[in-house]
């Protein structure tokens, strides 16, 4: 027999009826035979020119039906059935497209490419790749959180299903990350296939894969780690590749900080004539979202109200935000919001809009402030649980039961009754493809109440529950959790303080050998520039180990000692009041606004984010990575001006605060603990110039009953960044010195 032969017997075995004999092969005068039982049918296929030819099948009980090829065998009824596939497929995301209409056009630029591919344009790279034959190719996709890197892969898989018919390119199984602890990659396939009803079963995937019938797309392959890291989520990865190697294509999906195209090939165990692509998603451009709230029914003067909400990479640009963005009564709320961070703004104005919803019964027993802490202590709850179980969904009856747990007093049973059917309603959560589960309608929404649970057990509980001892976060919950903090610090600072002190104690005093200790430090790390908003305390933290950090703005005076980080992310912060001592990193991503001090431990890597492009780069040489850290040390604080006296620094340092700032509106005068340098002196004389050179949006937002001027900074990398080429910034820093001799 030969090989060819051999590996058609072992994948023809695979779709065999469980509990018939197994399938033999012998060599005919037509070809290579294989029978076998096949949905209680007893088949004999003969294979001419050893699997390259025609394949005829034959039935009992009716005619032979020949095939033009091995694939097409496949793809047919009695196998694959495709065809059957695909119909149910487009049913399926036609209903989940239609959610969002008009679509939000999402694009990417592939590495080494200059151009912009949406899903359909990706698609067509993808099948014009000529790779040989016993080859896998994988496409990395990778962007931040939001940016649609699922509705993406939902809008190839309909194109491709749609199609099908008339093209026969491969279909798409979408598997998506389930939880916050590795799944079996086999148990992901097997649940995207039942949530389509097909027959096709899980170790059938990998064959159907290599003959270039499907594309398997695993989303969110950063957040399968296991207790131990990924070691365990690469290995089955690697198994995988093994599998579908031939003419297979594998799509990953996860956050850009994570990966990378380097990384991917690093990890995984490649051949010389296996192919990695990389494409980076970028948020729609701001005329583009503007057109898009049009056809939502916006005018054109509202575009242009929320005009400082469309800049350049702004939160609002992802498409999930801009989706909430859309509806009229979120939109008018947020141009007239004083708020901090954008996201904060959303949930808060989304919460409120919850709890006028509960009906006269329930606003008869709870005032406005008890139906607001209610919503927003069940989803609290409600995270926890999924958080706690290591799963992102929960069932409707454990829904119901935390109704009890967030209710701020109790109140009559007819009125938790009405609560509890209303619980599984709330517009935070929508339904899970398992039947009788509800799920957060964004990860993002998640980590934000999530990340409240951790700041409420910790502050007001004093205690370490259970999540947070057994599971891994990622950077995306690490930011939304700064931004969660950063909140609360803004309306009660006590209880952030109580939260970083119980950390702290925490940390010095943890035995145990889980990774609640590392997911602390990892927290307390993030957390550290807003307590320098709201405490002058210089803070000693460590010894500790952390496996993936960030730190974002400008944080006070500390001293890191003996803290050992795998990852942080320090894009757009100034580290220059903080002492390392006997500290080490293994990567650092960072950008043009990073500024550190010489105590700043040499890491083994360095990913850069370029300004221009927004793609990463890494920096592996030792003597590279030296002079990274001595054009952004705090002797350098500024790179192209020498500073011309002591006013100009503080004005530098000003600007750098101001541009590092999360707040997405800066009030005129501070009247929180929350950028409190726009009390500084320089401030004003700073606002003035960047007023004049064009870089700030200015506003009038209602405060307590009255109009207060808040500005917005335009493009504030642009202006950290300060490169040689760019006139406009060169003009504005220029300017800065020159008010800086003459005042």
């Amino acid at each position: 027999m030969s090989n060819a032969c051999s590996k058609i017997l072992d994948e023809v075995r695979t779709f065999a009826d469980l509990g018939t004999d197994r399938p033999q092969g012998k060599q005919t005068a037509e070809g290579f035979e294989v029978r076998l039982v096949r949905n209680g049918d007893e088949l004999a296929l003969v294979f001419a020119d050893d699997g390259n030819g025609k394949v005829i099948e034959r039935c009992r009980g009716s005619g032979p039906r020949t095939h033009i090829s091995y694939r097409a065998l496949l793809a047919s009824e009695r196998f694959g059935d495709l065809r059957s596939w695909a119909a149910t497929q487009t049913r399926l995301l036609r209903e989940t497209m239609a959610e969002i209409e008009p679509p939000i056009r999402v694009e990417g630029t592939v590495v080494g490419h200059d151009n912009r591919l949406a899903a359909d344009g990706l698609d067509d790279f993808l099948r014009s790749a000529n790779f040989d034959e016993d080859a896998v190719q994988v496409m990395l996709i990778d962007g931040p959180a939001g940016i649609g890197k699922t509705k993406f892969i939902e809008s190839m898989a309909l194109a491709r299903a749609t199609a099908y018919g008339r093209r026969g390119h491969p279909l798409v199984l979408h598997v998506q990350s389930r939880g916050r602890v590795l799944s079996y990659l086999q148990d992901l396939m097997a649940f995207s296939l039942q949530s389509l009803r097909l027959s096709v079963t899980f170790d059938q995937v990998p064959i159907l894969v290599r003959h270039g019938l499907v594309t398997l797309a695993v989303d969110g392959f950063d957040e399968l780690g296991d207790p131990n890291g990924y070691e365990l989520a690469w290995g089955q990865l690697n198994e995988t590749i093994s599998e579908i190697r031939g003419a297979g294509t594998l799509i990953l999906a996860g956050r850009e900080t994570f990966f990378g195209v380097d990384r991917l090939k690093s990890a995984l165990t490649l051949r010389e004539r296996d192919i990695v692509h990389g494409l980076t998603l970028r948020p729609p451009p701001p005329e583009v979202a503007g057109k898009w709230l049009e056809k939502r029914g916006w005018h054109k003067a509202d575009v242009g109200t929320a005009g400082a909400l469309l800049d350049e990479d702004s939160y609002a640009l992802r498409p999930f935000f801009l989706a909430r963005l859309a509806e009229p009564e979120i939109a008018a709320a947020i141009r007239d919001s004083a708020g901090t961070g954008l996201l904060s703004m959303l949930i808060d104005l989304m919460v409120e809009r919850e709890s006028r919803k509960f009906g006269d019964a329930v606003d008869r027993v709870l005032t406005p402030e008890e139906r607001r802490q209610y919503a927003y202590r069940l989803l609290c709850e409600a995270a926890q649980y999924m958080a706690d179980d290591e799963s992102d969904i929960i069932s409707e009856t454990a829904l119901t039961w935390l109704v009890d747990i967030a209710l701020p007093k109790e109140v009559d049973s007819d009125v938790v009754g009405l609560l509890k059917n209303r619980a599984g309603v709330m517009a935070f959560l929508s339904n899970d493809a398992l039947r009788g589960y509800r799920r957060f309608s964004h990860s993002q929404l998640l980590n934000y109440f999530l990340g409240a649970a951790v700041v409420e057990s910790a502050g007001d509980n004093n205690e370490v529950p259970k999540f947070v001892r057994r599971n891994i976060f990622s950077a995306d919950f690490l930011a939304v959790f700064v931004e969660v903090v950063r909140h609360a610090a803004e309306e009660d600072p006590a209880r952030v303080r109580r939260f970083f002190e119980a950390a702290q104690n925490w940390i010095r005093n943890y035995r145990s050998i889980d990774r609640g200790g590392r997911n602390l430090g990892a927290w307390i790390v993030a957390a550290l520039p807003t307590m320098g908003d709201i405490t002058n305390t210089e803070f000693n933290i460590g010894p500790m180990e952390v496996d993936e950090t960030m730190i974002r703005g400008t944080p006070p005076s500390a001293v890191l000692k003996s803290v050992f980080v795998n990852q942080i992310d320090i894009r757009s912060a100034d580290l220059c009041n903080v002492v390392f001592e006997q500290c080490a990193i293994g990567t650092a991503i960072v950008d043009a606004g990073t500024r550190v001090p010489e105590t700043f431990p040499i890491p083994d890597r360095v990913r850069e984010h370029v300004y221009a492009g927004g793609r990463l780069k890494d920096i592996w040489a030792p003597h590279q990575i030296k002079e990274w850290l001595s054009s952004c040390s705090d002797e350098q604080l500024d790179r192209h001006d020498l500073v011309q006296n002591e006013r100009h620094a503080d004005m530098l340092r000003v600007l750098g605060r101001a541009c590092r700032s999360s707040s997405f509106w800066i009030p005129e005068r501070s009247e929180t603990n929350v950028d409190k340098f726009v009390n500084n002196p320089l401030w004003p004389r700073v606002l003035l110039l960047l007023s004049e050179h064009g870089f700030i949006r200015e506003e009038k937002k209602g405060v307590s009953g009255r109009r207060t001027r808040f500005v917005h900074i335009k493009e504030p990398l642009r202006i950290l960044a300060n490169a040689s080429d760019d006139q406009e910034v060169g003009r504005f820093y220029d300017a800065l010195a020159t008010a800086a001799k003459m005042d």
